[in-house]
């Protein structure tokens, strides 16, 4: 199981919250009881030192304002967003206070404020890291200011997601339409015509009325596996991975049947239905449809290979023909195709597609298994362990700091704290991941 589907997704609305109190609290603090803790006078000036004491825990309380009202924010990746913010800002904070420790290492408070800052910007980092929808990648460091054209409100965005369910609809009766006139119509045309020239001949040339009955029956047999990959397809309860394999089955067929074509299903391993986001195999069949739609519309293929297969980590359809193919740099692709895409999007899972002019097309379609298997169990718990290795690691060494604010606990402080934090994730990401094994059995 990657990164990004680990069972464990850090929270940014806690942790900006938890964050906010214990700057509220902090400040608060500093504000009422910090002079008599710094003392008063600065550079001969009675009360210079309070006054400084006391702007400092003004802005503590403004920090934590600001992450309360972040924390608010609905978007979990505007609240990403912000949170990065705050570990840019935190980090700044800590290097300035280092730099003041060590011009002046006899001032204590350079050490605590740079120990505390940097603690607090890598905690708010691995939350950044590894909060809801995060990829693992750093790449998104890089688009701090989001999306300016993105909805503001969830009015805006309920009536895009209408308007996408709209489409989809209306998308899947325009499909419905076009496979029943290109297929059933067809067939029910041809059984018209078939048996019109039996009732002519039947007296005067009993064998092409013999034959005109059987090509009957062969066009009342293709129309009506037809119509069952039709109704597999309009199905309303989920499709399991047998119903899956059986209605890929029957679609390829009736692909046959339509084009003439050479169509090979290889069904193979599959991955447990349980293991599976909700509706995978559902949304895996559209996407079938639709490409075998596309093969027989614009392919000209004589030759298509459907594949159906997966292991424990993703569940896997290619679709691939040997027709006219079509150049991807120059034809922009349609709307059918971004449907495609979207509805594989929706799954988690992703589209690829690779054609050339003359050299057929390839549909590759992946959906990875969301439910964990005994292999990501004994990776948490290793996680843990390691983590929790670290941890009695720097703990050991703070407790042999003889001073109070030694340079080793500016550095082993921090370090403790996030890998105290990340034992933490592993080891409910263990317990999670064990509970939904015991329950599979």
């Amino acid at each position: 199981m990657n990164e990004t589907m680990h069972p464990v997704h850090i929270d940014t609305r806690i942790v900006l919250r938890v964050y906010a109190a214990a700057m509220l609290t902090t400040g608060a603090l500093i504000v009422l009881w910090g002079p008599m803790w710094f003392g008063t006078e600065l550079g001969g000036v009675p009360w210079l030192k309070a006054a400084l004491v006391r702007i400092l825990g003004s802005v503590v309380v403004a920090a934590g304002c600001a992450a309360l009202a972040l924390g608010i924010v609905p978007e979990p990746e505007w609240r990403r967003q912000g949170l990065l913010w705050l570990v840019i800002g935190h980090a700044v904070v800590a290097v300035v206070a280092i730099v003041q420790y060590v011009a002046v290492p006899d001032v204590p408070v350079a050490a605590a404020v740079s120990t505390l800052a940097l603690s607090a910007a890598l905690l708010l980092f691995v939350a950044w890291y590894y909060g809801e929808g995060a990829d693992g990648r750093f790449g998104r460091m890089l688009s701090l200011f989001g999306d300016t054209a993105a909805p503001s409100t969830r009015h805006l965005r309920s009536e895009y997601e209408r308007g996408i369910r709209q489409a989809a609809a209306q998308e899947e009766r325009h499909r419905l339409a076009r496979d029943l006139h290109d297929s059933v119509k067809q067939q029910l045309f041809a059984i018209h015509t078939g048996a019109a020239t039996a009732q002519a001949r039947f007296d005067a040339e009993p064998a092409d009325a013999r034959e005109a009955l059987v090509q009957v029956r062969e066009s009342a047999r293709q129309a009506m596996s037809e119509m069952e990959a039709m109704l597999h397809g309009l199905r309303a309860a989920p499709l399991e991975n047998v119903g899956l394999v059986e209605a890929l089955k029957q679609a390829c067929e009736a692909l046959a049947f339509r084009t003439g074509s050479r169509v090979e299903f290889v069904p193979g391993e599959l991955p447990p239905s349980e293991a599976l986001p909700p509706g995978a195999q559902d949304a895996l069949f559209r996407l079938a449809q639709e490409a075998l739609a596309n093969v027989a519309r614009h392919a000209r293929a004589s030759h298509v290979r459907v594949t159906l297969g997966g292991s424990r980590r993703e569940l896997e359809l290619v679709v691939k023909d040997d027709g006219a193919g079509f150049d991807q740099s120059e034809r922009a692709q349609g709307q059918g195709l971004s449907n495609m895409r979207a509805r594989a999007e929706e799954c988690g899972g992703r589209m690829e597609i690779a054609s050339r002019p003359g050299g057929g097309t390839c549909i590759r379609m992946t959906i990875p298994a969301t439910a964990p298997d005994r292999a990501d169990v004994r990776i948490y718990g290793w996680r843990a362990l390691l983590y929790a290795v670290f941890a009695g690691y720097f703990l050991t060494r703070i407790l042999l700091v003889s001073r109070s604010w030694d340079h080793r606990l500016a550095v082993f402080l921090p370090l403790l704290l996030v890998n105290l934090a990340l034992f933490a994730r592993e080891l409910v990401a263990y317990l999670r991941t064990r509970t939904l094994q015991e329950a599979r059995r």
